[in-house]
C-alpha cells in the first residue's frame, strides 16, 4: 500500500510541476489539451495533482506524446 501511495504521489508531483513551468496565461491551455487528449474531465486532471487519484499509465503516455516531452518516469507500457 504505501508502495502505490508512493508511486501516486511521485506522478502527481511530476505532472504538477510540469503544468506549474509554464506562466500562468498557459495553464487553461494545458488543461484543455490534456482534457482533450485524454478524454478526462478537468477535475479528474485536478485529482491527478492532488494525488487523490492514481494517473493510468496509458494516459501519462497520452500526456508526454501530447506535449513531445519526459515528464513521468518511464515504464515498459510507453515504450514501443
Amino acid at each position: 500500500m504505501a508502495e502505490q501511495t508512493t508511486e501516486i504521489r511521485k506522478d502527481s508531483v511530476a505532472l504538477d510541476d510540469f503544468i506549474h513551468r509554464h506562466k500562468k496565461n498557459e495553464i487553461p491551455v494545458i488543461y484543455d489539451k490534456i482534457c482533450e487528449g485524454c478524454m478526462v474531465p478537468r477535475y479528474t486532471i485536478h485529482n491527478w495533482i492532488r494525488g487523490l487519484a492514481r494517473i493510468p499509465e496509458l494516459h501519462k503516455c497520452k500526456i508526454e506524446e501530447i506535449f513531445g516531452e519526459t515528464i513521468f518516469d518511464k515504464l515498459e507500457t510507453c515504450e514501443k
